[in-house]
């Protein structure tokens, strides 16, 4: 792996080393750093394990930080015979998951990785201790305006051989999910941008939109499930920029999660661990350490 990705890999800011999970379908990058409880965070589209590098970095020196890319994403192996519907993500999900033996988890869960990671939790809830929740979604997003768009365009025939032949999507689609896409540095931007660099790398970037008004009864059934969780500690971290999960969304996941403690950044769009990874991670360590105060976040107890 690391002679495949030394062309473009930023090993400054991802540092950590390079862990394989066979999954059957093809190879999956791991990340697997410290010692502990185990905390693991589960990415969406569009992104990879490298949008939690910096609170990877910070929480492993007192936890158990594990990190995967899920098949066709990031630095694992884009399979073009591997299906990429998200009940097979969450098999793999799954699998790599019983490979590790985890206990006691803590899952971090960021937009299509929440509903991968709940529906291996649901089967597993002895497994899990605390569910953190970053501009998530569990439900149908036929529904949703934008998404609806956005799976009809990359499903146009049109589109699909532009795709191909022109370097266009995602670089088009990633940098409005930031509240200020020119906050971001040009080489952070292309670390994200490389591992979907050519159409055969996009392949489970493709479906995931095109998931969009296919997989809503999938989507819909792990939703149905939930209750299974109610007995754990669950935080919410929104940031309300997010042009595709807006605060709508917000509430519906509230809806499904009442119990959850919430805290929002009006300033932050859909990749808040990129935005505000210092307070994010100041979240999720209050989060970790304080399991007898579950109402109360670090931006309460500073007054903010």
């Amino acid at each position: 792996m690391e002679d495949t990705y030394k062309r473009w890999l930023n090993r400054v800011e991802y540092p950590f080393a390079l862990r394989e999970f066979d999954s059957g379908d093809g190879w999956m990058n791991y990340i697997d750093e410290g010692e502990g409880h185990p905390v693991v965070f589960v990415h969406g589209c569009m992104t990879w394990s490298f949008l939690f590098r910096r609170t990877i970095e910070a929480l492993s020196s007192t936890y158990r930080c594990i990190a995967p890319d899920h098949l066709g994403f990031g630095l694992s192996e884009k399979s073009q015979t591997a299906s990429y519907l998200p009940a097979d993500h969450s098999r793999r999900f799954g699998q790599f998951m019983s490979s590790l033996g985890l206990e006691e988890v803590t899952l971090v869960v960021h937009d299509i990785g929440a509903s991968i990671a709940l529906d291996w939790a649901v089967q597993n809830p002895q497994r899990v201790r605390n569910i953190v929740f970053l501009n998530s979604y569990l439900w149908d997003m036929s529904k949703n305006p934008l998404a609806a768009k956005l799976a009809l365009n990359y499903g146009h025939p049109i589109n699909r051989f532009y795709y191909k032949h022109i370097r266009a999507t995602p670089s088009f689609v990633l940098p409005p999910l930031f509240a200020d896409r020119y906050r971001v540095a040009r080489p952070i931007l292309r670390q994200y941008l490389y591992p979907f660099d050519t159409h055969r790398d996009r392949i489970a970037l493709f479906s995931a939109v095109e998931g969009y008004r296919r997989d809503g009864a999938w989507f819909d059934s792990v939703a149905s499930k939930v209750d299974k969780l109610q007995d754990k500690r669950k935080l919410i971290v929104w940031g309300i920029k997010d042009p595709l999960h807006t605060e709508d969304s917000l509430k519906q996941l509230q809806e499904l999660f009442p119990e959850a403690q919430t805290i929002t950044f009006s300033d932050t769009g859909r990749l808040l661990p990129e935005e505000k990874p210092e307070a994010l991670t100041g979240e999720l360590t209050w989060f970790l350490m304080n399991a007898t105060l579950p109402g109360m976040s670090l931006v309460d107890q500073l007054g903010g």
